[in-house]
């Protein structure tokens, strides 16, 4: 694997390596979501969700917009297919490697 691509699985797998990211993650998967209904769905403080969201900004994996004084989260399209792509490399790395023995 390329060393720039090594560093985006990197960053992918740590930002996915909390279980509340993932949760945050598969909500958002049903369409963009304001910071306050993220936090009510999973019932947990707006200062913590903030900073896992910040988290899955930092890593690409999400992408916001400002709407007056609400912040609207979605999932970065580029982000989960670059994911996608990645691991597709990885399956067939293993295919190849696995037909060698």
């Amino acid at each position: 694997m390329k060393n720039k691509r090594y560093k985006i699985f990197k960053g992918l797998l740590r930002a996915l390596s909390d279980d509340t990211r993932v949760d945050i993650v598969l909500f958002l998967a049903t369409g963009e979501k304001c910071v306050c209904k993220i936090y009510k769905h999973l019932k947990l403080p707006q200062n913590l969700v903030s900073h896992h969201l910040g988290i899955l900004r930092k890593y690409e994996l999400i992408a916001s917009r400002k709407e007056g004084r609400w912040v609207y989260y979605s999932l970065s399209r580029n982000a989960i297919a670059e994911l996608r792509s990645i691991l597709r490399e990885i399956i067939s790395t293993k295919e190849k490697v696995s037909k060698c023995k």
